[in-house]
């Protein structure tokens, strides 16, 4: 990335961006906005067309045709007043419903008379009290009459004169008879009912939203960049960064506006927008970048490549069965048929994790945790990942688990150490590589009760004489002497990391027997024949699916894990990056190249 400061003449600032959001490569950078009326004004038009599009339900239909009739600010507008009198009817329906149990059990009654009867001397009151044990005692003259009970407490009338009361509960008279207030929460439903029918109306309606609020962005980043130029003395500017390769069009694009330019390397302390561009066979794993929202700082590297990798292979081993990556993989294709228009990098790291699944559960022998295989299918296990004895198979995917574990953080230290250099801080991630490995063996015995082999003692001791001299330049040892207390913990911190990876054991091992419980539940509900084979493939569906949904889980929560966290840590990275999201109009046909995912890879460095 290159700093660049566009200089204007004050009275063509509004022009001048206009301009920079044609060219649309300037990632604007500004210490502050100012909350001009307008800036104010597009960002709320943008939340409430954000808004609009998180209410409207999912559409089941076909989406509305590109010019729809209907104008997009009047959607929002409709979508946002159906929303709000749902709300509101919500409240009332809540309010009217606590109300009709209040008073059900005291039956339908018109309370305007019982109060015409207590000025005319003969009160009605309503109690409530325990079902169990004896009735409170009723005052002289009155009379108790229980007209219900429910859940360990009864309702009950007494009927007398004004001053007899019971030592009870008591429920005041209610506002409205209970008829009337269930005809009107029947009509306030009727009316949601309503509501939801016309939202789920307006739901193809989605894409007129989606572009309104895609304009929307663009108007309130137009805002906001003209709000962010400085001025004095007639000159405006405005600063921002710009890909090394589109330098040339900010430059062309000010000698035919007369612009000046001044174009730097970035500065200490200034915020450096990351643009990630990798082969397009790595792209694919920048949509689980964008699902969780991290990014590489600017200094840090593109740990795209290693992470879609060992993404797809953790992936593959915590779901660990070939029929669901079978199943995976129909969806993908059956859903990419549906929505062509949609982004396609998603699509196809599903269909690569979908295929990576197959293949570890066929070598695994794993097919919707069926045990006995056709010839065919059982042919392709491998004996050391799936032979008979199942102990000595558990302990070497155990034993695998370590292994990739010690392998994935040694590429972390690696990938560190060419980082730094020809340094001596080098030297201290070959330290920690020996003491990574170290620790493998020391959870191999531990764990699976392998001896510890002796070479790697002088190594250990080696590697962390290495991390003690090397790991903190000289220059900094004043600032960063703490590290080096802290080492014992870096070393224990270091064995957990590599234990944590067997959570791809445990997790894979669990998925298989919550398919086989459900395999053989099924079995045995179908055992009966008849209407009980229907039910049993009811059970097994449910089940299937029920694992598969709780697989994505596990690839969520702990494939990613390992490679934010556990590998990150080890690299040194802390995706502190903020994304490049240059000042454009997306749907200009026109707009940046070097925000297009599909373009050819180029060094930006």
């Amino acid at each position: 990335m290159k700093r660049v400061t566009v200089l204007c003449v004050a009275d063509d600032r509004t022009n001048a961006v206009e301009r920079l959001r044609e060219l649309g490569v300037l990632h604007v950078v500004a210490e502050r906005v100012t909350a001009t009326g307008e800036v104010e004004d597009a960002r709320k038009r943008l939340e409430r067309a954000h808004a609009a599009m998180a209410d409207l339900p999912p559409a089941d239909g076909e989406p509305a045709p590109a010019r729809d009739p209907i104008a997009a600010n009047d959607l929002v507008e409709t979508v946002h007043r159906l929303v709000g009198e749902r709300r509101e009817l919500d409240a009332a329906i809540t309010q009217l419903d606590s109300e009709r149990n209040l008073i059900a059990p005291f039956g339908d009654f018109d309370p305007e008379q019982a109060r015409a009867l207590a000025a005319h001397g003969l009160a009605l009151r309503l109690y409530q009290f325990p079902a169990k044990g004896a009735a409170p005692a009723v005052p002289v003259g009155a009379s108790l009459h229980v007209t219900g009970s429910s859940g360990g407490t009864r309702a009950a009338v007494l009927i007398g004169p004004p001053s007899a009361v019971l030592a009870a509960r008591e429920i005041p008279l209610p506002e409205r008879a209970l008829g009337a207030c269930e005809r009107e929460l029947a009509a306030r439903r009727a009316r949601r009912a309503e509501i939801e029918r016309a939202l789920a109306a307006l739901a193809p309606r989605r894409a007129v939203i989606a572009g309104h609020v895609r304009a929307l962005e663009d108007e309130t980043h137009f805002v906001e960049a003209h709000a962010a130029m400085g001025s004095h003395d007639g000159i405006a500017w405005l600063a921002g960064f710009v890909p090394v390769d589109a330098v040339d069009r900010v430059l062309a694009a000010a000698r035919d506006a007369g612009w000046a330019v001044s174009i730097s390397d970035p500065r200490a302390g200034d915020i450096v927008p990351t643009l990630l561009e990798s082969r397009p066979w790595i792209r694919q794993i920048h949509a689980v970048l964008e699902m969780i929202g991290i990014t590489p700082g600017y200094a840090e590297p593109d740990v795209s490549p290693a992470f879609l990798v060992f993404l797809v292979l953790f992936a593959a081993m915590l779901i660990g069965d070939a029929g669901y990556g079978l199943l995976i993989l129909a969806g993908v294709l059956l859903a990419r048929r549906k929505w062509p228009a949609a982004p396609s990098q998603p699509f196809r790291l599903l269909r690569t994790v979908a295929i990576a699944t197959m293949v570890w559960g066929a070598i695994t022998g794993t097919w919707f945790a069926i045990p006995s295989l056709p010839a065919a299918l059982d042919s392709l296990r491998i004996e050391w990942l799936a032979g008979s004895d199942k102990l000595a198979t558990t302990r070497h995917v155990m034993l695998l688990c370590f292994l990739l574990g010690a392998a994935h953080l040694t590429i972390a230290h690696v990938w560190a150490a060419l980082r730094l250099g020809r340094s001596l801080a080098a030297l201290a991630q070959f330290g920690w590589i020996a003491t990574t490995w170290c620790m493998f063996f020391v959870a191999r015995t531990m764990v699976l009760g392998e001896p510890f082999p002796g070479v790697m003692l002088p190594i250990t001791i080696g590697g962390i004489v290495a991390i003690v001299l090397f790991m903190t330049p000289l220059k900094q040892l004043k600032d960063e002497w703490f590290n080096h207390v802290m080492l014992p913990l870096s070393l224990v911190s270091n064995f957990v990391d590599v234990v944590s990876y067997l959570r791809l054991f445990a997790v894979g091992t669990a998925g298989v027997a919550v398919a086989s419980s459900f395999n053989d539940m099924a079995a045995r509900i179908g055992a009966g024949g008849g209407m009980n084979l229907f039910l049993a493939v009811l059970v097994a569906i449910f089940g299937h699916t029920l694992n598969l949904l709780l697989c994505a889980m596990g690839v969520l929560v702990h494939g990613v894990r390992l490679n934010t966290l556990e590998f990150s840590a080890h690299l040194g990275m802390q995706w502190s990056g903020v994304p490049y999201r240059p000042l454009r109009k997306r749907g200009d046909p026109s707009a940046s190249a070097a925000s297009d995912p599909e373009r050819p890879a180029q060094d930006l460095s």
